[in-house]
C-alpha cells in the first residue's frame, strides 16, 4: 500500500471514531451534531484519498475525487458553522456572508466537481504518486479560492473575537487551541494543496484529508477537555421529582402541601391535585409533629428525624423515618420545606437482612472449620500416601541399581565368554596351520586345510566385529559391508581396476542374525573376486560388482552382483563342489531360515533373503 494511501485509511479511521464518539455522547446537543458532521466530510474525504493514492489509471483518480468532493467543498462552511454554535456568535454579517456567498459558492463547486472535473483540475502520476495542476485561469478555481480564503478570514474573524470576548479563562483556552489547530491546518493544507500543484513541484501530493487531523483534533480537544457541562437547578428538580425512590413532599412558607414526587404519589395512590385540595392529615398520620418540628427549626436548616406513618388512599400506612429541610432563594430567604420520608419498613427489613447475614456468617464459618478439618485430615492422608511413594521409589531405585549391577555382571561374563571364544578360535586355527604342514598331508588337502583356516579366521574376525557393539540387539550391518568390500579388495591386490557399485541402505540386525549373513557375504564376494574376473574382460568394459543391502516389510535382502565371466554351464547351487557356495547355502538355509538365489545374466548374480522376524 502507499504511504500515503496509508496515513490517509489512519486518518479516515480517526475521523470516523471521533464522529460516533460524539454520536452517541450526547447526539441532542447542537455543537456535538455539527463536529459529527464535520468528521464524517472528512472521513469520506480521506477514504476516497486512501483509494486515490493507490488508484491505478486516471478514470479512477478523478473517480475517488469525485467522492471526496463533498468532503473538500463542504468543510469549510461546515467548519464555519461550529465556530458559531461554539462561541454563540450572533453577527448578521456573518450569517450573511454565509447565507449569500458560500453556501452558493459551494453548492456549486460541488456540481463543477461531479460534472466537469476535468476542467479544474489535471491530474498526472510522478514519482509514485499522483499529483494535479489547477487549471488557474478558470472561473471554477478562481472561485473556489475566494470560497476558502472568506471561510478562513470568517473563522478567525468568529475565533479572535471570542477571545476578546471571553467571560473565563476556560472559554479562552477553547479559542486559544481552535486558533492553534486552524493556523497549522491552514499553512499545512496551502502548502500541499496550493502553492506546492500551482509551481508543479512533485514533492508532496495533495495532504488536506491527512492535515485535518489538526484541525479535527483542536475541535475535539476543545469539546472533550474544555467543555464544561452545568446542570440547571430544574434538572435537578426534574431528577429528583421523576427519578428519586425516597418520599419527598414540598410545603409553602404557609406549610401547605403543593407537590410531592412520583414515587411519593404511586406509593400513597393520589394524584398532584389532590394534594392541594385535602388536609395533610389525610397524608400524614400526626402533621402537627412536623409544624412543631418546624417552629423549631429558627437556628436550623434541618430537623432531626421523626418516626411517623404515611397514609395511602387505601388505607395502608407506611412507617418512615421524616425531615424537615428549608428551602431557600439565592437571597438565602426561606421560600418553603421539603419533606424526606425514608421508607422505615425497608429499615426494617434490612436488620433483619443483616441479623439473617449474621447468622449466614456463623453458618459458614461453622463450615469453613468442618472444611479445614477435612483438608487437614486429607493433607494428612496425603502426606502418608508421599511417605509410601518416596519408600517405593527408593526400592525402586534401589532394585534398578541391582538390575544395573547384574547387567554390568552379565556384560563381563559375555566379554569373557567372548575372548574364551576367541583363544578356542584361535587354537583352532594353529591346528590346522599345523596340519598344514604335517608329513602325510599332500599339497591338494593342504591348501583345503589352508582355506578352511582362512575361513575360521574370518569368523572370528566377523565375530570380534560385532560382539564390540554396544548394543547387540541393534547391529549396524552397512558399516561392516563397506569395510568387508574394502579389505578385500586390497587383499586380493588386483593390478586392474574394479568398481563397486553401493545400494546399501543404513539397516540394524540382530547379533544371531548378522554373524551368519556376514559369513554369507564374505562367501560371495570372495567367489566374484576370484572367478568372475579370472579371464581378460572386454578392454571397452569395466569390471563391476554391485553390492545391494535393503529391509522392506521386514524381509532382508542383500545382492552380489558381478558382469564376470559368469557361472559354469549346468551350474546348480545345491550341487556345488565349492565349499564356501555350500557354506552359504547352510548358513542360508538351517540359520538364516531364507533363500539364496543364483542367476546367470551378462555376469552372476546372488541373491540371499529372509524374514527377519522367524528367526530366533
Amino acid at each position: 500500500m502507499n504511504v500515503f494511501a496509508l496515513f490517509s485509511f489512519i486518518s479516515f479511521i480517526l475521523f470516523f471514531q471521533a464522529g460516533v464518539y460524539f454520536l452517541y455522547k450526547d447526539r441532542r446537543n447542537l455543537l456535538n451534531r455539527v463536529f459529527v458532521l464535520l468528521s464524517f466530510l472528512f472521513a469520506l474525504y480521506a477514504l476516497s484519498y486512501n483509494l486515490f493514492f493507490d488508484a491505478k489509471t486516471l478514470d479512477e483518480v478523478y473517480l475517488y475525487d469525485r467522492i471526496a468532493s463533498p468532503g473538500w467543498i463542504f468543510f469549510p462552511v461546515v467548519s464555519i458553522w461550529f465556530a458559531i454554535v461554539l462561541t454563540k456568535n450572533k453577527s448578521y454579517i456573518i450569517r450573511l456572508i454565509c447565507y449569500l456567498f458560500l453556501l452558493p459558492t459551494a453548492f456549486y463547486s460541488l456540481y463543477v466537481a461531479l460534472t466537469d472535473l476535468e476542467s479544474v483540475k489535471l491530474f498526472y502520476f510522478q514519482n509514485e504518486n499522483w499529483f494535479y495542476t489547477p487549471y488557474d485561469h478558470t472561473f471554477a478555481y478562481m472561485i473556489f479560492i475566494v470560497y476558502l480564503i472568506v471561510s478562513v478570514l470568517v473563522m478567525y474573524f468568529v475565533l479572535i473575537g471570542w477571545f476578546y470576548s471571553a467571560e473565563n479563562n476556560r472559554q479562552k483556552m477553547q479559542a486559544k487551541i481552535m486558533l492553534a489547530a486552524l493556523s497549522l491546518f491552514f499553512v499545512l493544507t496551502s502548502i500541499t494543496n496550493l502553492v506546492l500543484p500551482v509551481i508543479q513541484l512533485d514533492f508532496l501530493p495533495a495532504l488536506a484529508p491527512i492535515n485535518a487531523l489538526t484541525l479535527i483534533g483542536g475541535m475535539f480537544l476543545t469539546l472533550v477537555l474544555h467543555q464544561k457541562v452545568y446542570i440547571a437547578p430544574e434538572h435537578i428538580y426534574n431528577l429528583i421529582h421523576l427519578h428519586v425512590k425516597e418520599f419527598v413532599f414540598m410545603l409553602d412558607k404557609d406549610l401547605k402541601i403543593f407537590s410531592a414526587n412520583q414515587y411519593s404519589l404511586r406509593q400513597l395512590k393520589y394524584n398532584p391535585y389532590d394534594l392541594q385540595k385535602k388536609d395533610p392529615n389525610l397524608f400524614f398520620s400526626d402533621f402537627n409533629m412536623i409544624l412543631q418540628a418546624v417552629q423549631k427549626m429558627s437556628k436550623r436548616d434541618d430537623s432531626p428525624q421523626i418516626r411517623m406513618d404515611l397514609l395511602a388512599r387505601d388505607g395502608k400506612s407506611i412507617p418512615v423515618l421524616l425531615s424537615v429541610i428549608k428551602v431557600r432563594n439565592s437571597y438565602q430567604k426561606v421560600e418553603g420545606y421539603a419533606l424526606v420520608c425514608t421508607n422505615y419498613r425497608q429499615k426494617l427489613q434490612l436488620k433483619e437482612e443483616i441479623a439473617e447475614r449474621v447468622r449466614t456468617e456463623k453458618n459458614l464459618y461453622q463450615i469453613r472449620k468442618e472444611l479445614e478439618y477435612l483438608v487437614k485430615k486429607r493433607t494428612h492422608e496425603l502426606q502418608e500416601a508421599s511417605q509410601r511413594l518416596q519408600q517405593e521409589v527408593v526400592e525402586r531405585k534401589r532394585a534398578e541399581q541391582q538390575i544395573k549391577a547384574d547387567l554390568e555382571q552379565k556384560i563381563e561374563l559375555v566379554q569373557e565368554v567372548h575372548h574364551r571364544v576367541k583363544n578356542n578360535i584361535q587354537m583352532i586355527i594353529s591346528l590346522i596351520n599345523m596340519l598344514c604342514s604335517h608329513p602325510v598331508i599332500d599339497g591338494q588337502t593342504s591348501d583345503h586345510l589352508r582355506d578352511i583356516a582362512e575361513k575360521v579366521r574370518y569368523i572370528s574376525r566377523i565375530h570380534e566385529d560385532f560382539y564390540a557393539s554396544p548394543h547387540l540387539s541393534r547391529i549396524a550391518f552397512s558399516p561392516y559391508l563397506k569395510k568387508t568390500i574394502g579389505e578385500l579388495y586390497s587383499n586380493f591386490g588386483y593390478s586392474s581396476e574394479i568398481v563397486f557399485k553401493l545400494n546399501i541402505a543404513d539397516e540394524y540386525l540382530e547379533i544371531n542374525q548378522a554373524i551368519p549373513l556376514g559369513i554369507i557375504f564374505n562367501e560371495l564376494l570372495v567367489n566374484a573376486l576370484k572367478h568372475a574376473f579370472a579371464y581378460e574382460t572386454i578392454p571397452d568394459e569395466k569390471s563391476v560388482i554391485r553390492v545391494e543391502f535393503f529391509k522392506r516389510n521386514g524381509i532382508v535382502t542383500m545382492l552380489v552382483i558381478d558382469n564376470g565371466i559368469g557361472l559354469p554351464s549346468g551350474f546348480s547351487l545345491a550341487n556345488s563342489g565349492n565349499v564356501g557356495l555350500k557354506l552359504v547355502r547352510i548358513l542360508t538355509k538351517d540359520h538364516l531360515r531364507g533363500i539364496v538365489e543364483s542367476s546367470v545374466n551378462h555376469g552372476t548374480r546372488f541373491k540371499v533373503t529372509f524374514d527377519e522376524n522367524q528367526i530366533t
